[in-house]
């Protein structure tokens, strides 16, 4: 089936209380899960008893209606703006098209219009005990029937009461941690969702939220990998005894995942709060012992007081969970929920899923490099000059991102996040596309210079990256002299091997490496022995005090010459002064790059600096 084009006319506004129907959705934890027989069973029998070629439960989220189960339909989801079922939430019982063709509501929907060919449409609600509605079980047919005869409408209701009981009693099922036996997420949400509706009406009823880590999440995984699943469940049963013991009376624990439990306090002063809080981090720091070895972990203890900071289950949850993340970086004892730091947070979630959008919007500007046209992404260049010559050698990309909302956004901000996540590789497929392109078209205008390309180690950690890189070559092409990669040192780097294999076939294919910001990683000399690079770049913060900092001046003058005597190009950046021009040619460096030079330059900026002829600093002494 083609996938289904976009729905011209609006659907109708969104029910109230839109915000509350979603995060019960979520709550219930259907969306995007794998198939369940006892949905099926009852969707194929919709379709039998009310003699239909399709039968759906669907359950209607932000953007989309996803399948939980269907009958005679082959996709999963559609758009939102093109659902049946979106309507079908107003309606107080069924909502029933007859021939959707001559429904000004449908009549151009692409459903109707194309596959599956909709004529009849009847929908029942499928609600919950709070009237909030999660979709719809449906019938389809694909041609025109007339209405429903009261025993069909009954019927219907009847799959309806059946599907919601099946959920309910999912749900309700999974209410216990199966390690701990403890009441899980689900119920912590659905207790805090009671409690803020009890306290209503009472004046200043105040409700606690706190969230524990026992462990960060590589801890606990490192925990499982060495030791095993055994050893981890004793962990987690061992922090529940010691956490409930630190807890008031009548106090419920909740175990929300492996390593992270949390509790509800009300109304609790807070002298007595913190003395609560202390006593639990004290006794989850003790080390935990398993067969005779202690095993240490880290600690995080958040927590959110309402009303102080308004919002439902899924929102207190949240700020307190952030809290707990805030007090694991900061390594103290506990944090209180902070706005500010919530806010950066949100930032970081905001820049990566606008991030997304960014690669995929401007792909077409990464492969059509040569009409000029720019993105949101888009690629600058600074020239590298030889030092001895004042010539250029080369330039090295520099990403740059241009935010529709929040304008200029700094690499050093966003690159670190994409480097946490799966963004790592399409973000750096797109740098080298774009890049790629470019000197294709700079070739072809007689402009023959190397660019230089940021990669990082998580990028070496693929199996594929350098047939990926060969590929792309291909595709452009670019000859592998005509670039080279600047390699930085990552702390999230896991598996050398793989990194050593990638090197090796990227200098196969004639790709030169640079080893990036020398000097400030942990294993900087290191880095000399094991990559097979030709030259090494002194990170800036070396550089811009060097012609009077004598401390730098002695690293970076024993860097160049160890550099030498290893067989190594010696590059400087961060070049701002003539001063510093001076010191670094008198000793020796090959390279530089720098503001003294220029600064990043857009393509055609670039093009103009190199026209204008070699740069000279006018005040420069000869070496």
């Amino acid at each position: 089936m083609t996938p289904f084009p976009p729905l011209p006319p609006p659907m109708p506004p969104a029910p109230s209380l839109e915000e509350d129907r979603l995060a019960a959705l979520q709550r219930y934890e259907l969306l995007d899960t794998p198939e369940e027989p006892a949905f099926d069973q009852i969707t194929r029998l919709a379709a039998k008893l009310l003699n239909v070629p399709i039968a759906l439960i669907s359950l209607v989220d932000r953007d989309r209606q996803w399948f939980k189960s269907r009958v005679g339909l082959p996709v999963r989801e559609t758009p939102r703006e093109q659902a049946f079922c979106a309507h079908a939430l107003r309606s107080e019982s069924l909502l029933v098209v007859n021939d959707a063709r001559q429904d000004d509501r449908f009549a151009a929907n692409p459903l109707v219009t194309g596959d599956p060919h909709i004529r009849f449409y009847a929908g029942a609600p499928l609600r919950t005990a709070e009237g909030l509605t999660l979709g719809t079980i449906c019938v389809i047919d694909d041609q025109p029937r007339p209405a429903l005869s009261p025993e069909e409408e009954e019927t219907l209701r009847d799959l309806s009461a059946m599907v919601m009981a099946h959920i309910e009693a999912r749900r309700a099922v999974g209410y216990l941690h199966p390690v701990t036996s403890l009441s899980n997420r689900f119920r912590l949400l659905a207790d805090i969702d009671a409690l803020l509706a009890a306290s209503a009406g009472e004046e200043r009823t105040r409700l606690t939220v706190v969230v524990i880590d026992t462990a960060a999440s590589q801890q606990y995984a490192e925990l499982t990998r060495v030791l095993g699943q055994v050893c981890a469940d004793a962990f987690e049963v061992d922090c529940a005894r010691r956490i409930a013991a630190c807890l008031p009376d009548r106090t419920r624990l909740y175990h929300l995942s492996p390593a992270r439990f949390a509790c509800i306090l009300i109304d609790r002063h807070e002298d007595e709060l913190t003395a609560t809080l202390d006593r639990i981090g004290d006794a989850i720091r003790s080390p935990f012992h398993y067969q005779g070895v202690p095993i240490a972990s880290s600690t995080g203890i958040g927590f959110v007081h309402h009303p102080d900071r308004p919002g439902g289950s899924v929102e207190l949850l949240r700020a307190s969970t952030s809290a707990a993340h805030q007090s694991l970086e900061r390594q103290k004892c506990w944090c209180a929920y902070d706005e500010d730091q919530d806010r950066a947070s949100h930032r970081a979630f905001l820049l990566l899923r606008n991030l997304t959008d960014a690669i995929g919007g401007t792909r077409v500007e990464a492969s059509d490099a040569a009409t000029g046209r720019e993105g949101q992404l888009h690629m600058a260049y600074q020239p590298k000059v030889d030092l001895r010559t004042d010539a250029c050698i080369g330039a090295e990309a520099l990403l740059r991102w241009t935010h529709p909302d929040l304008g200029p956004i700094s690499p050093a901000e966003f690159v670190p996040l994409a480097e946490r996540t799966a963004l790592v590789r399409p973000l750096t497929e797109w740098v080298i596309g774009a890049v790629l392109a470019q000197i294709a078209r700079w070739r072809r205008r007689g402009i023959a210079l190397p660019v230089s390309i940021n990669i990082s180690m998580l990028d070496l950690g693929a199996n594929d990256f350098a047939d990926r890189v060969a590929a792309m070559l291909d595709r452009h092409g670019v000859q592998a002299d005509w670039i080279d990669f600047e390699v930085t040192e990552s702390a999230l780097m896991t598996d050398r091997a793989v990194v050593d294999r990638q090197l090796d076939q990227l200098r196969r294919l004639g790709i030169e490496v640079e080893i990036d910001d020398f000097g400030t990683g942990q294993s900087a000399l290191s880095y000399l022995k094991d990559i097979p690079a030709t030259a090494v770049k002194i990170d800036q913060r070396f550089i811009r005090s060097i012609a009077t900092e004598r401390s730098d001046q002695i690293m970076v003058r024993s860097t160049i010459e160890l550099a030498h005597d290893l067989g190594y190009r010696v590059v400087a950046e961060g070049v701002e002064t003539v001063e510093a021009y001076d010191w670094l040619r008198r000793h020796g460096c090959d390279f530089g790059q720098g503001y003294l030079f220029s600064r990043p330059l857009a393509p055609a900026d670039f093009e103009d600096w190199l026209a204008a002829g070699a740069f000279r600093p006018a005040a420069a002494v000869a070496p």
